[in-house]
């Protein structure tokens, strides 16, 4: 009995000193060090991938040396990713790797490994430090259907900003800045060569990548919507207005205080004549001068029994390109420009909302803006 207990005893003492004794003989070196190994594990058809190797140099710790060849790996993937590239776009009549957006390409691959590439697009990456030859060994990989969806996503990412911007760009046109419509439209034109970057890539990593990956067909009719609202934006007039009010004293002035009745119909009249508003008379090619005041034609009393004002309008158009003084007019108790009301308010309100004062202002100055 007690040599029973004395055997099981020196079992199990000798099984915990071969648990504890396990990491003396080396961590298992991996299978992917091998390339046979790494190109049956992880074959050309289903992933890319990036071997790197590299001893320690002089006064450089381990965590150095693992960091310095992790970085050499991710950039072998990208390496090989770019040669996928290459080769599939090599049947294009443009190609990447021969056109002028070779450099934008290279680019875009640099940014991508600069940027927390494993982050971004899945990439994996391995390590194991042989201490026997002093040498760190790193492996990446990512599977092309991680590719092919973190693509797909930004493809859609790209066109979904820029119908976007075209919407915010109609807002403002609307609002008469179309300058600033113009502008929104530019800035988001550079996206269409991501997107044709990413479409690229995606047939680099599924040859079968149809119209609802590559979305295709939405990105040319995108293309083509930013390009001629850019051209109509573009040839439009741009016009800085400059609005003042006057007060006559007395029974003249319908108002205590400056309405600003008149700048803002003037504004989106021109909008809706191709004409650009602008919040900067730089920016200007005429600049406008509008003057408001208002004249007395009824007081209420007598035989009319009604309130009634005038809307009045001095007006000069100055041409920033000739540097002179284009137009020059007065609308004055015109009898198309006055409307009743309730109050002296309310009748001049009216009256700066007539159809005709608009209309009189444009046929001053829109000919000579047009000519």
């Amino acid at each position: 009995m007690l040599k029973n207990s004395l055997y099981i005893n020196k079992v199990i003492l000798f099984c915990i000193c071969l648990i504890f004794s396990l990491p003396l003989f080396g961590q298992n070196k991996p299978l992917w060090l091998d390339a046979n190994s790494r190109n049956a594990q992880f074959p050309k058809d289903v992933f890319i991938t990036g071997f790197a190797e590299g001893n320690t140099n002089a006064g450089e710790n381990t965590q150095k040396a693992i960091e310095r060849t992790t970085t050499a790996a991710q950039s072998a993937l990208l390496e090989n990713l770019r040669v996928v590239v290459s080769s599939t776009t090599s049947s294009k009549t443009v190609s990447i790797s021969q056109n002028e957006n070779y450099d934008e390409y290279s680019t875009f691959l640099s940014s991508s490994e600069k940027s927390a590439n494993a982050e971004i697009i899945g990439m994996n990456v391995e390590t194991y430090y042989d201490k026997s030859n002093n040498t760190v060994y790193a492996f990446s990989y990512v599977s092309k259907a991680d590719l092919f969806n973190y693509y797909k996503k930004q493809i859609i990412l790209d066109l979904n900003k820029i119908e976007t911007a075209l919407g915010v760009s109609e807002q403002l046109a609307a609002a008469g800045k179309k300058i600033s419509a113009f502008r929104k439209c530019d800035e988001v034109k550079n996206l269409f060569k991501s997107i044709e970057f990413y479409q690229d890539l995606l047939v680099a990593v599924n040859s079968q990548a149809d119209d609802d990956a590559l979305q295709t067909e939405r990105s040319k009719d995108l293309a083509h919507t930013i390009s001629q609202r850019l051209i109509n934006l573009e040839q439009s007039t741009f016009v800085y207005v400059d609005c003042k009010y006057e007060y006559k004293g007395g029974k003249d002035d319908a108002f205590d205080s400056d309405p600003n009745i008149i700048c803002d119909i003037v504004k989106q009249a021109f909008s809706e004549n191709d004409c650009s508003i602008v919040e900067d008379d730089a920016e200007a090619d005429y600049t406008l001068t509008l003057t408001a005041y208002t004249t007395q034609r009824s007081d209420g009393t007598g035989k009319l029994s009604i309130i009634s004002y005038y809307a009045n309008v001095k007006g000069t158009l100055y041409n920033k390109i000739t540097n002179k003084k284009t137009v020059d007019f007065s609308i004055f108790n015109d009898p198309n420009t006055y409307a009743a009301g309730k109050s002296p308010e309310d009748a001049a309100t009216k009256a700066f909302k007539l159809p005709a004062l608009k209309q009189k202002i444009l046929e001053k100055v829109l000919s000579k803006m047009k000519n």
